[in-house]
């Protein structure tokens, strides 16, 4: 490799900045059974004790996949923070996700047994149940638009995961979790098609609820510049496949102020604003450059965006965070894998404001030749041995 002149830290604040890099940055985002998967037959754990612990967790689930126990299929969760931060660095990563008061324990914070099987109670307050690998919403806390006015936000007080993590990790890219005001009122705290229906029948209530959520998400976000991120990600997904979630006029009357007031809190804190936002996002890019948007991440092809137009239009103002296609690359041999990254990140390299990561989560349905393929090619550009 060659001799690096920057710090992760350095490389990424320059990169979204539009200032020379000595190679591009790279964020890794791994889902946590994948990393599991990972530590038992591909890049074992620094960490001697959690390389146990997920080769143990992977092959009591590899047994039975899906159809084994909601232990064996929920107990991986907890190291998703884990598997993002120090597992991520350790394999070549240069941002790492820190999740503070939101990370993956704090998800569960009470349980009880129905005859459906085991629901979960988290910070949120809804309740949920394990769906496939992930967690999901079986009964919202918001049942009524009444409910919007007096729901309490969680208290996320802690935030020494991320100083702790700061200390021991100076040259890294610290990235902290807030949320936006759209996705998780759509996913976590109330069902979809009913809320979009409120803010309908009853806009007034929803912005009034949407200004107390940007308020909380502010905060959170203050704190956890104050601890130590360099970078905070705002979780909230607008689109789904070739269209936005709802019309961009009305994404633009609920959902965009709440945006720049959270981006502008991130800016006043002293750090870089990254919206993480899944799906067909096309037209909204200007928006982002004018709430001035440091960095988007995903930026899904299968969604039906456009890497290449995207740069030429915006590419001066605004950094992607994307290029490794997790979704695509499951179907594609490595051969078209490698040559996808390689194709993203030359076109996302043409004004200089990219981070080479994946899309999303990387998921244990990746072949193992294509997962080979994948960290063998990533590596190849952090080496230099892929050229612009």
């Amino acid at each position: 490799m060659p001799t690096a002149t920057m710090t992760s830290r350095e490389r990424v604040l320059a990169a979204a900045k539009g200032q020379p890099v000595d190679r591009v940055p790279v964020m890794y985002w791994i889902n946590p059974h994948m990393a599991c998967r990972m530590m038992d037959s591909f890049a074992p754990a620094a960490n001697p004790k959690v390389n146990r612990w997920g080769k143990f967790l992977w092959r009591r689930f590899k047994r039975k996949g899906l159809d084994a126990g909601t232990l064996w299929r929920g107990l991986p969760l907890l190291l998703t923070d884990y598997a993002n931060a120090e597992y991520a660095l350790q394999l070549g990563a240069d941002m790492a996700l820190t999740a503070a008061g939101a990370n993956a324990a704090n998800f569960v914070q009470s349980f009880r047994l129905t005859t459906g099987g085991l629901r979960f109670k988290g910070p949120w307050g809804s309740e949920r149940a394990i769906g496939g690998i992930y967690m999901e919403v079986v009964d919202p806390v918001i049942q009524d638009v009444t409910d919007l006015e007096t729901y309490r936000f969680p208290e996320f007080n802690d935030y020494s995961a991320i100083e702790r993590f700061r200390q021991e990790f100076p040259e890294a890219c610290v990235v902290a979790e807030t949320f936006g005001v759209q996705d998780a009122s759509f996913t976590q705290l109330w069902e979809m098609s009913q809320f979009m229906l409120a803010m309908i029948d009853h806009p007034e209530i929803v912005k009034r609820f949407f200004q107390r959520f940007g308020d909380w998400s502010v905060d959170i976000a203050h704190r956890s510049v104050r601890a130590g991120a360099d970078v905070i990600m705002i979780y909230d997904d607008y689109g789904s496949t070739g269209q936005t979630q709802i019309s961009p006029k009305m994404w633009r009357e609920f959902t965009l102020p709440q945006l720049k007031r959270i981006i502008a809190a991130i800016h006043e804190a002293g750090a870089l604003a990254m919206l993480h936002s899944c799906g067909y996002v096309m037209p909204l890019l200007g928006d982002f450059v004018a709430a001035e948007l440091d960095i988007l991440q995903s930026f899904q092809p299968k969604a039906g965006n456009d890497l290449a137009h995207a740069v030429a239009q915006y590419g001066d103002r605004l950094a992607f965070n994307t290029g490794v296609d997790i979704q695509r690359g499951e179907t594609l041999t490595p051969e078209e894998l490698r040559a996808d990254i390689i194709y993203q990140y030359r076109t996302g390299m043409q004004k200089g404001r990219f981070i080479l990561g994946t899309i999303h989560n990387l998921q244990v349905t990746m072949p193992e030749a294509n997962l080979l393929a994948l960290f063998e090619t990533v590596g190849q550009i952090q080496r230099g041995e892929i050229s612009l």
